[in-house]
């Protein structure tokens, strides 16, 4: 959190922290406490009001259901997960719209307070901070996971997949008029790329259609919107990212697409290693020999 408060400072215009190393380094660290604090209440709360409603949706599932239940009495533990289904994603857009912003906002408050250096003026770079706070840390607990057993291969694909999106939109800049990254110092270029590449991969889909070629047009598609939103958000950065046209924004879109594809196929080709397909229904069950696809 304390990575994504020092990103979120240096890219948003009307967020700075001043005064000595020390004085920053403190405004950092309580502004990520607060953060964190607020932003993990937010999720206990939730978790807590939820709770029951989980319990009990998987309690009647695991029994068996008595004769003659109603087809809306045996549906209604799977449309409860469901609906709890439903509220932790309206949570979690919840907690990063609102609670990270207003974190981010109330903790500069309090740092200022107490005399620590901090100025966050205004409510669209709260937003646009906390958008960023909550992108980088999430990309550096990505790093972190490489480091534990159990995670460390989804995490290095996660990781692949930002370095490959990031030399996307690079690409993109050097070979298309309309994306345009305003001139400033190399090291501020590229942290502005990367942050454009943290908040465009934080709301993370897949899809799968029957069509071919109907999944890709439509990731394609949602990437434009993703970009558009992202160039919107860092259009205050400093440099700036600016997209001029559609024609742009997808020729951008689809380099992004494109780059990161060798990403995306070694997380399906794990995926399917991990999880393989269903066995074959074996027509002759009761020939005491061994079932399964190839038999």
């Amino acid at each position: 959190m304390a990575v994504g408060v020092v990103v979120a400072a240096l890219a948003v215009v009307d967020f700075r922290l001043s005064g000595g190393a020390g004085r920053q380094a403190l405004a950092v660290a309580l502004t990520a406490v607060l953060v964190t604090c607020a932003v993990l209440m937010t999720s206990r709360l939730a978790g807590r009001l939820t709770r029951p409603s989980l319990r009990r949706a998987e309690r009647e599932l695991a029994e068996e259901p008595p004769l003659g239940v109603s087809d809306r009495e045996f549906f209604a533990p799977m449309r409860r997960l469901m609906l709890i289904g439903a509220v932790g994603i309206l949570v979690s857009l919840l907690t990063l719209t609102v609670v990270y912003p207003l974190a981010l906002w109330g903790a500069v408050r309090i740092g200022a307070a107490v005399g620590l250096s901090a100025r966050l003026d205004g409510w669209w770079p709260a937003f646009v901070g906390g958008l960023l706070v909550a992108a980088v840390a999430t990309s550096v607990r990505t790093f972190f996971a490489l480091f534990r057993t159990h995670t460390g291969r989804a995490a290095a694909y996660s990781l692949a997949a930002v370095v490959l999106n990031t030399a996307g939109l690079a690409l993109a800049v050097l070979v298309l008029d309309g994306v345009r990254l305003d001139a400033g110092p190399g090291w501020r270029q590229a942290l502005i790329l990367c942050a454009a590449v943290c908040l465009f991969m934080l709301p993370r889909i897949t899809l799968s259609l029957p069509v071919p070629g109907a999944a890709s047009l439509a990731l394609v598609a949602y990437h434009c919107l993703l970009l558009w939103l992202v160039c919107q958000a860092l259009a205050f950065a400093e440099p700036g990212l600016y997209v001029d046209g559609f024609w742009q924004l997808a020729g951008a879109a689809a380099i992004m697409w494109a780059v990161e594809w060798p990403a995306r196929l070694a997380t399906r080709l794990a995926e399917a290693a991990v999880q393989p397909g269903p066995a074959l229904p074996d027509p002759f069950p009761d020939h005491m020999f061994p079932s399964g696809p190839l038999y």
